[in-house]
């Protein structure tokens, strides 16, 4: 088990490539094994969902708005906590990557289905839009609001890139609830009863994705 760090020697950081490897292991521990929509599915770790992480990682690394959360406690300081982040412009063509597995494919269209009608560019009026791809932390160092910092260190950085909104899809309860305490509004929402293909019948408390968005 990990000790478990006070938020006083928690530190918000960029991500940079230094911690790439570290970011991929906590997901791979922790976010893939844990995260309620994920758990559902029950993902072959880590083969399955590797190639798309390495992309969201090298992705975020590109663009140099996500962030770690660090412990300094430790003698060589670890990585509890990561918010992966993206921007998207409206008059750039998204590149587009092959997910092999068809368990990812399944839950991106859940993410498609979501956000099928919703036009936050116009909503905002903006060419671009700051996203939240992933955010998690180690199960050991929750409730320490390490999401609610993470989450603002985000807001800080879109705002000083000049960003005039941010969206983000939650496929679970628990991080909409820390989205929602920033003061995000729900967009949209689907029902996984009635979406999810009778593979998500019983996810409890985690019954819906949302899309969530606010004004920075």
């Amino acid at each position: 088990m990990a000790s478990l760090a006070t938020s006083s020697n928690i530190k918000i950081v960029p991500l940079v490539s230094e911690y790439r490897q570290a970011v991929v292991n906590l997901l791979m521990s922790s976010f893939f094994i844990q995260e309620p929509l994920n758990a559902q599915l029950q993902f072959d770790i880590p083969h399955e969902p590797l190639t798309w992480i390495d992309y969201l990682v090298d992705e975020s690394l590109r663009t140099e708005c996500s962030f770690v959360a660090i412990d300094t406690t430790s003698s060589y300081p670890s990585v509890i906590g990561v918010i992966l982040n993206g921007i998207s412009d409206r008059t750039r063509k998204e590149k587009d990557i092959i997910v092999e597995s068809e368990k990812l494919n399944f839950i991106l269209s859940l993410f498609d289905k979501v956000s099928n009608g919703s036009d936050l560019f116009e909503l905002y009026k903006t060419d671009r839009l700051f996203h939240f791809d992933i955010i998690n932390v180690d199960e050991h160092q929750r409730r320490q609001n390490i999401s609610g910092r993470l989450i603002e260190t985000s807001e800080e950085k879109a705002r000083q890139l000049d960003l005039k909104a941010a969206f983000v899809i939650c496929s679970s309860l628990y991080s909409r609830k820390a989205f929602e305490r920033r003061h995000y509004a729900v967009i949209n929402e689907i029902l996984y009863a009635i979406h999810g293909n009778g593979r998500l019948n019983d996810m409890g408390e985690h019954d819906r994705c949302s899309l969530l968005a606010k004004r920075l």
